[in-house]
This record gives C-alpha cells, sequence and structure tokens, in this order.
C-alpha cells in the first residue's frame, strides 16, 4: 500500500515538472501575431516590419539573422514589448528579395536600416536601439553607423543590443584567428551583448570587445550559461527556456545605463576589406597556424578521463563537432568507415564535441551510430585555444606529433585521396 501512495506521488510531481516545462517552453514556441507595418525607405524601397507595440519611451530595431527569424525572435519580442519597449522586427535582406545568407548580410551598407531608424523615431517619437543575434549584430552595427553619418542634432539613437555576435568578415583557414568586419573597429557607440556561453563565438568575445572599445565605447556583457543560441535549437532546451525568460526584464534595466552614454556626433571610417574571401575547406589542407604542443585531458561520454600528452607513433586524425551542427553530422558516417578502413594502420580517431550537456550527447548518439571516441570539451575552451571558429574542425597530425593538415569543413573522410594522405604522414 505504501509502495502505490509513493508511486502515486512520484506520478504527480513526475506530471508537475513536465507541466512547468511546458509552460516554460511556450514562452519561445507560441505563435507570436505582431502588428505589420510598410516602412518607405531608399530608391523607393519598402521594408517590411513587423511590430510588437508598446507604450514606453523606447524602441528596439530588431534585424534579421542569416537564417530569418524564427518564433523564439517572435516571442522574446513579445516578451520585451510586454515591459514597456516597443519592438520592431526588419528582415531587410528578405525586403530586398536577397537569398537569407550570409553574404546578403554583408552586402548591406546599412542605409535602409538607418532609413528605419529615422522612419520608426518620426512616427513614434520614441528613442530608438538597434540589435540583432548571429551576423544580423553586424547589420545592427552598420546601420548605427550609417545613422552617425547623417549628422543628426537630436541623438535619439541610445545604442545596440547584440545577442552572440558574430561579426567575421570571413571564415579562416583552421589555426589561424578571424578578421571582424570592419564595422566592428568602426562603432563608437554603448553596446550591451548577451553572450550564449556555449556559442563558438565565446573564446573571441574578449577580442570583440576589445575592438568595440578601441574608441571609448561603453561595453556591457552577460553571459548566458548551458546555451549555444537564444534562437537557433528546435525545439529550444529547458536551458534556452531559463535564459530567455530573464532577458526581457534585464533589457529594460539596462536601456537606461546605455542612455547615459551618449551617442558621439562623429562616426568613425570604415576602412577597406576585402570580404569575399573565405578559408573554408573542402579538402586536407597544409596546416597555417601554429604548431605548438598540446595536452589533450577531457572526460568521454563514459565518464572516462582521457589524457594525451604525445601524439608519436601515430597518425592521429582530431575532429571537433556538434550535435547541432548539419555538415557535423553528415561526415559521421565517413568518419565511422574511416576507422574501419584504418584499423590495421598506426591511426587513431578521436573526436571532441564541442560544448554539449553529456545527456544530449548520448541521445543523439542513439539515433546516430557513431563508432569512435567521443570527448567533451564542456565550456570550448580547449577548441577555443586551438582557433576553432567554425564546425566541424578537424586537425590531422603526423607520426611524429606535428600538425600537417587541417580542414573546416565536412569532407569524405574514407576517400581514396583522403586515405593516401593520412598513410603517408607515418
Amino acid at each position: 500500500m505504501m509502495k502505490n501512495i509513493l508511486d502515486s506521488h512520484y506520478d504527480i510531481w513526475n506530471l508537475t515538472l513536465r507541466y512547468v516545462y511546458l509552460v516554460s517552453l511556450c514562452f519561445l514556441m507560441e505563435d507570436v501575431f505582431a502588428d505589420e507595418i510598410i516602412v518607405p525607405a531608399s530608391n523607393n524601397t519598402d521594408i517590411i516590419i513587423e511590430r510588437q507595440p508598446a507604450k514606453g519611451q523606447y524602441l528596439i530595431l530588431w534585424m534579421a539573422p542569416e537564417y530569418g527569424f524564427q518564433s523564439t525572435h517572435r516571442s522574446m519580442a513579445r516578451k520585451i514589448a510586454e515591459q514597456g519597449i516597443e519592438v520592431w522586427q526588419a528582415n531587410i535582406v528578405e525586403s530586398l528579395f536577397l537569398p537569407q545568407s550570409t553574404g546578403s548580410i554583408k552586402q548591406l551598407d546599412g542605409t535602409y536600416i538607418a532609413d528605419v531608424i529615422e522612419y520608426a523615431h518620426q512616427t513614434t517619437g520614441k528613442k530608438i536601439l538597434v540589435s540583432g543575434d548571429s551576423y544580423a549584430t553586424s547589420s545592427a552595427l552598420m546601420g548605427a553607423h550609417q545613422w552617425q553619418q547623417r549628422k543628426h542634432a537630436d541623438r535619439y539613437l541610445i545604442g545596440a543590443i547584440l545577442f552572440s555576435p558574430y561579426t567575421y568578415a570571413s571564415i579562416p583557414q583552421l589555426g589561424l584567428p578571424p578578421v571582424y568586419l570592419p564595422v566592428v573597429s568602426a562603432t563608437n557607440i554603448p553596446v550591451m551583448i548577451y553572450q550564449a556561453k556555449n556559442s563558438g563565438t565565446t573564446g573571441r568575445l574578449n577580442q570583440f570587445i576589445a575592438l568595440l572599445q578601441q574608441h571609448d565605447s561603453p561595453v556591457y556583457t552577460k553571459l548566458m550559461p548551458d546555451i549555444m543560441s537564444l534562437f537557433y535549437q528546435k525545439p529550444p532546451t529547458q536551458d534556452m527556456v531559463k535564459n530567455a525568460k530573464l532577458i526581457p526584464q534585464h533589457i529594460k534595466q539596462m536601456i537606461p545605463v546605455l542612455e547615459k552614454h551618449p551617442i558621439p556626433m562623429n562616426s568613425i571610417p570604415l576602412q577597406t576589406l576585402d570580404i569575399s574571401q573565405s578559408g573554408i575547406d573542402i579538402s586536407l589542407k597544409k596546416f597555417q597556424g601554429k604548431n605548438t604542443p598540446f595536452t589533450i585531458n577531457l572526460p568521454d561520454v563514459n565518464g572516462n578521463t582521457v589524457v594525451k600528452s604525445t601524439f608519436k607513433g601515430k597518425v592521429t586524425l582530431i575532429n571537433f563537432w556538434a550535435t547541432w551542427c548539419p555538415p557535423c553530422i553528415v561526415e559521421i558516417p565517413s568518419l565511422n568507415r574511416l576507422q574501419e578502413k584504418m584499423k590495421d594502420f598506426p591511426f587513431e580517431l578521436i573526436s571532441i564535441n564541442y560544448a554539449e550537456n553529456k545527456n544530449d550527447i548520448i541521445q543523439f548518439m542513439k539515433k546516430v551510430k557513431v563508432e569512435f571516441p567521443v570527448l567533451l570539451d564542456k565550456d570550448g575552451t580547449f577548441a577555443n585555444s586551438l582557433n576553432i571558429v567554425t564546425y566541424p574542425s578537424s586537425f590531422i597530425l603526423d607520426k611524429n606529433g606535428t600538425i600537417q593538415y587541417g580542414v573546416n569543413a565536412a569532407i569524405e573522410w574514407d576517400s581514396p585521396e583522403i586515405i593516401q594522405k593520412l598513410k603517408s604522414l607515418h
């Protein structure tokens, strides 16, 4: 009888927990209906805006990232509006009938965004902040920079709110540090950064902040633990939901702080930079970074600690990946086949997962066959120390432990050409 009572209490408690999570999940997944307005911009272009109205004195102009607005973006906008801050969400790329991509975002010179900033203030009388996540952070900064160039007497632009900024001019070859888009070094406005701790850009956050601050820009940051992004993963994880619930109130608190720092009247000149180059590798390339000795000291998915301070005697492939990375998943079968084809050769394959929860990885491995060791880089520190900025990324070491090749894309690892190159390193 006692067992049945305990079981009943457990079932009720379990159902309660599930109910609480589902209610919280609605915070990021609910359908959000916004007003739609059309903003007349330069060259007779109409910019479509999704508007979450509010009666307060502030308005956030939120730019769409390279993958477009998700339901999570819209739900966050609604919650921010409930704090008395109006939100306008603009997909400039879509309004211009351009492909939804990073390349399209990099083409924007800020003109249309500055037009919307002016229109938003003229029609509402509110003070404006620009915002975006991922590569849309560069759009926000470009819009602010263009607005500054127009020499407004009324400094109604307050600053920028950025979520996990991704502002690389191009992906560098593996092992080399990234170069940032020119607007980063030309920014001199107040900035608030909400950085997902498990994002691939976290290891470079201090460098990004230093570039922003070189013209005495006030920069504030808040790390959001246990998540790769506030918006990207579908469905949202419990950690995403938890972090997202805290952001609207924090933004409300931070806007007056940003407002205390006046926007400089003069903009910083933009440096010329060729942003068409890319270091993405679709084949093995000679490693260009520093061949500094390193030690692996990481746990694996089974709870065992793996320590490797020397890589001599074997050809070693070290592959960095994540379950949220589609190209990483695509190359797993070829890595499995490579392991099998190299079983009679002095060869070792080590995979390292970037900053994900162990239980999530285990669940993933129940669905996707992974036949090689998986180590856990819990906070991304090890990957960041090797200048990894994109996933998957792989290092190939020869029998002397020297990095010979690198690749920062998914490739067919068991092709005859790759196998021949690997065997030639012994």
